[in-house]
């Protein structure tokens, strides 16, 4: 309810009776009053009519203001709810790269592409670009999120450096036998067993270390990953080498429950890193193998022993194809398979080195002067 009143009173010793037009109105289920002396009663009418179009206009929404720092919280909160891997290591960049370099106080809205390319200048003479890379991902990342939270308008343009071609490193037939012989020299009862689940499968440490019983079907040979690096249940097929691993660490069917590798109070192993370090001492196998290069000798054996890079793609899960391409070279098999459908295309050649058409050929005269291509078509035609 609005209305146009008019208000009166008396004051003073002598009660003189005064008054002012003013307006009354309901808003959110309370009675606002507003009088002025001054006013006539147009004048409050047009106030009246001047605050209910007030009240109608949307409020102004004023930009959320966020430092690098809050920025920073947030962000990695948000990975944290998602359970990405890589947690561990946005928050060792953020923390002893991003936020010293540009400011734990600084405001989001003031990062420009001119600092960010400055920073890439700089650390482009002090680490790789594979390391470079990663940092100015953490940032872009965060700040795309920043973007669409409504903390910054445009994200800054951001270049990345062309990060190296991925690292390929796989065992020789011969050393995958005396890494297993290492395995088995070790104290963690386990770590043969893993090693050879890795060198079957191609799956992930993370894969290993998480699988339980439940995920193996030996009807189907299969084992189902739901927790994948790509987000997508995957299945692994199981093949002989694995199948005796399995059957060998539990006997008894009606004990395989919870996880595969686990300790007495049933809990997850752990990490297994300095098992699998003296196991490659023991194998004299060169320094720098690192435990995920298994997954590379998985594939790359695939390849060698004639499977398709589509087969290998499924296997190991990759998401984008040009994963499973750095294999292709190990393949020659499909090139000469490719270049095998040309056969009877060009006519034999004979012990002279000289088609068996030649004489059909010389009847056409060809230019000496005409481009190969015209020479090598009238020749096989």
């Amino acid at each position: 309810m609005a209305q146009v009143v008019q208000r009166t009173w008396r004051s003073g010793p002598r009660k003189v009776r005064r008054s002012a037009w003013g307006y009354t109105l309901m808003i959110g289920g309370k009675q606002e009053r507003k009088y002025n002396a001054e006013w006539t009663e147009d004048d409050a009418r047009s106030a009246l009519v001047a605050r209910q179009e007030a009240i109608k206009a949307p409020a102004e929404v004023l930009p959320v203001e966020r430092t690098v720092q809050q920025l920073a919280e947030e962000y990695l909160a948000y990975k944290q709810q998602r359970g990405k891997r890589s947690l561990k290591e946005d928050t060792r960049i953020l923390a002893t790269r991003i936020l010293p370099v540009f400011g734990s106080e600084t405001p989001v809205r003031q990062l420009s592409a001119a600092a960010i390319a400055q920073y890439e200048r700089k650390r482009a003479g002090e680490v790789s670009a594979f390391t470079v890379a990663n940092e100015l991902t953490v940032l872009r990342h965060m700040l795309r999120l920043g973007k669409r939270w409504g903390y910054l308008d445009q994200v800054p343009d951001i270049e990345l450096p062309k990060r190296p071609g991925g690292r390929l490193r796989y065992l020789e037939q011969d050393e995958i036998g005396k890494l297993i012989d290492g395995c088995r020299e070790s104290r963690n009862p386990y770590l043969a067993a893993i090693v050879t689940l890795a060198v079957n499968t191609g799956m992930r440490k993370s894969e290993i270390l998480g699988l339980e019983w439940e995920r193996v079907n030996f009807s189907t040979s299969t084992i189902t990953l739901y927790v994948t690096k790509s987000g997508k249940p995957r299945g692994v097929p199981i093949n002989r080498a694995v199948y005796e691993t399995l059957v060998a660490l539990e006997p008894e069917t009606a004990r395989r429950r919870g996880l595969l590798f686990q300790k007495r109070d049933h809990r997850a192993w752990g990490q297994i890193r300095t098992a699998f370090a003296l196991a490659l001492e023991r194998a004299k196998i060169p320094a720098g193998f690192r435990f995920h290069d298994l997954r590379h000798t998985c594939a790359s054996w695939m390849v060698m022993r004639g499977a398709s890079l589509k087969e290998v793609q499924e296997v190991l899960g990759h998401a984008d194809y040009k994963m499973t391409m750095r294999y292709a070279h190990l393949s020659p098999a499909h090139l000469l398979a490719a270049v095998g459908r040309l056969d009877g295309l060009t006519p034999a050649v004979s012990a002279h080195g000289q088609h068996k058409t030649a004489v059909q050929c010389a009847q056409r005269p060809v230019s000496p002067y005409a481009p190969v291509a015209q020479v090598d078509r009238a020749a096989v035609s």
